[in-house]
């Protein structure tokens, strides 16, 4: 298991320091401390983001990535390396692995990415350079059920979807700051976006939205939990009971208490 700090912890440590901030600036000026300590937090909020290294690399190779999209691709080259579901059955394999790293726009990058070092850290957590053979496991299997459905497209939603089936299972209470500035317990994230996938499946819309894609790198966790080791499938069996009792209470506020 890897050292990865959880957002919670590095919260409230960064309270505490503000809380004692007096105290420390009067240690400075007796001479009990030394300055630097006031750049304490930024050299932790460094460390903090940089901590889960693999979540960090994957999001840098799509953002590198996107940047050769912006300025060194043209038109055609980027229609050949768009995911199309004849790729599956011909084995043209170039467009299947480098759809995972493309994407349409900044807003498109920057939703995947937040997504991508939300989960990944969780999983990371657990599974340390392990979290590789998961992202792109549950990249491979999105393309295979979203092709079956006649979709294809471009982004790594797929392969972060399969992180986010992994990290509510393994971690359904985990707290995460990076969205509204709240905390909000993971499992209510993951099950937001899988709601927002199977509704955009149900009530179509044109909003250019791999759903299938999404759905595939869900069930993902469901072939790639054979491989975890016994500590992990304990916990994932855990987790899956919480995720049942939480959709079940979902389902009860939405048919009987709405």
């Amino acid at each position: 298991m890897v050292e990865i700090e959880s957002e919670s912890r590095f919260i409230w440590r960064q309270i505490r320091f503000l809380i004692t901030l007096p105290v420390l600036f009067i240690e400075i000026l007796i001479g009990k401390k030394e300055w630097k300590e006031l750049s304490r937090p930024f050299r932790e909020i460094i460390h903090f983001l940089f901590e889960p290294k693999i979540t960090v690399l994957l999001i840098a190779a799509n953002i590198v990535i996107f940047i050769l999209e912006i300025f060194y691709f043209s038109k055609e080259q980027m229609i050949n390396l768009l995911f199309k579901p004849s790729d599956i059955f011909t084995f043209n394999y170039t467009p299947v692995i480098s759809s995972w790293f493309l994407h349409a726009s900044v807003a498109h990058l920057v939703g995947n990415m937040i997504f991508l070092y939300i989960f990944g850290r969780v999983v990371e957590k657990d599974f340390g350079w392990k979290i590789i053979p998961i992202y792109f496991g549950s990249a491979i299997v999105s393309d295979i059920f979203s092709a079956l459905m006649g979709e294809g497209g471009i982004g790594a939603s797929g392969a972060i979807a399969g992180l986010i089936g992994t990290a509510i299972l393994l971690h359904p209470f985990y707290l995460t700051y990076l969205i509204i500035g709240i905390p909000l317990p993971i499992i209510i994230v993951g099950w937001f976006a899988i709601i927002s996938d199977v509704t955009g499946i149900l009530m179509p819309q044109r909003d250019n939205i791999g759903h299938f894609a999404h759905l595939g790198g869900y069930f993902a966790i469901s072939l790639l939990v054979f491989f975890f080791n016994k500590e992990h499938k304990e916990k994932a069996k855990k987790g899956l009971i919480i995720n049942i009792i939480f959709v079940l209470l979902m389902l009860f506020y939405w048919f009987y208490l709405r």
